[in-house]
């Protein structure tokens, strides 16, 4: 390895980019996005939400639930009767200046993990909640439970509606969509810039002129990724800070942050090492990056509106998917060390066979390049 080398092929990529307006474009797409899909949902989500939480024990699932509603107020209620009198007892009143009412026992969690049926009281204002939100809200408390408990409904969930819902406003529901596509599309930097990186240097017979000079294959090779590297991991945090992705378990969701970067660098050099073209590489891994990104939408709430659909069921078999639920699970501190596990081997794991299969070609095609 030769790191003057190296740092000159460095220097030599970035100046490519930069000089590319298409490769511009790629690297802000991402960003543009989530900026866009940020005012979409501000827009569409309507006025802002206030809730009263009491919550002795400091149980997580209070987060679970705020998650539901970003960038809600929340007040934290001196006891259970005062969250009660924002509503009226069972729902008396008419009018309420909360959005949401939460009371968490504050031994909840413990009696979770002893296999009792903890009770939790939660008040809706209909005329701010509608149907869907409501669905949302109930599966995620339940996700919480069930990744802390058992399969079976380990909790009870004592809902009382005051002024029933009068619309239907689909602005939370994509809130909650957003990130998970958001982060899936901020892959496309890695997965499209290395096989551009590297095919370019074929396609311009450049290759054969860079491997006689002091630079070996594995020189270039990490040249070009270390470019690729700092631009997938600055896009994807810019995109997670966009859409506040930096909440919950933050040391999970950097970890997560590091493992994307990993699966997008190791999916690019895959196409990089498949193809011998700039023009099919792009293509077919502009179309792997859009299905990813469509994995995005069965991921977190609206995956459990959906429920076990077929479409769901094959959509787990996209090694996207397991990253997207895994960061989301982050942000709202719901998922087991099982799950995690679970996600993050599926994520590495995967990664590690493009790395296999991209290193075998890679080095058949190196030889064959020094023979030539």
């Amino acid at each position: 390895m030769h790191p003057r080398v190296i740092w000159a092929i460095v220097r030599k990529d970035l100046l490519d980019i930069w000089l590319n307006k298409s490769a511009l474009a790629g690297l802000v797409f991402p960003i543009i996005l989530s900026l866009i899909w940020l005012l979409i949902g501000n827009l569409v989500g309507g006025t802002k939400s206030s809730l009263s939480i009491y919550n002795p024990g400091n149980s997580s699932l209070a987060q679970a639930v705020t998650q539901v509603f970003p960038g809600a107020q929340i007040v934290q209620a001196g006891s259970a009767a005062e969250v009660e009198d924002a509503f009226g007892p069972n729902g008396a009143k008419i009018k309420s200046d909360y959005t949401v009412g939460l009371v968490i026992p504050a031994d909840f969690e413990s009696l979770l993990r002893a296999g009792s049926l903890p009770s939790i009281s939660l008040y809706l204002n209909g005329s701010m909640v509608n149907e869907q939100t409501q669905a949302l809200l109930q599966g995620n408390m339940l996700n919480f439970a069930r990744a802390m408990a058992s399969p079976q409904p380990p909790v009870k969930i004592n809902t009382i509606v005051i002024n029933p819902p009068r619309t239907s406003n689909m602005g939370v529901i994509l809130k909650q969509v957003y990130l998970p596509m958001a982060l899936l599309a901020s892959l496309m930097v890695g997965i499209t810039f290395i096989p551009q990186l590297l095919l370019e240097e074929k396609e311009r017979k450049t290759l054969r002129m860079l491997l006689v000079s002091p630079a070996s294959f594995s020189d270039i090779l990490i040249g070009k990724l270390l470019v690729v590297l700092v631009f997938q991991l600055a896009t994807t945090a810019v995109v997670l800070a966009v859409l506040g992705g930096f909440t919950g378990d933050v040391p999970l969701v950097l970890l997560y942050l590091v493992l994307g970067t990993i699966f997008s660098l190791s999916s690019g050099l895959f196409f990089g090492a498949l193809f011998n073209s700039v023009q099919a590489a792009t293509t077919v891994s502009g179309f792997v990056a859009f299905v990813y990104i469509i994995s995005g939408i069965f991921v977190g709430q609206l995956g459990v509106l959906m429920g076990k659909s077929p479409v769901q069921q094959i959509v787990r078999l996209i090694p996207a998917y397991y990253l997207a639920e895994g960061v989301v699970n982050a942000t709202q501190r719901v998922g087991s060390v099982g799950s995690n596990l679970l996600d993050i081997s599926i994520v590495l794991g995967s990664s590690l066979a493009f790395l296999v299969i991209s290193a075998w070609a890679m080095r058949r095609q190196a030889s064959v390049l020094a023979i030539i």
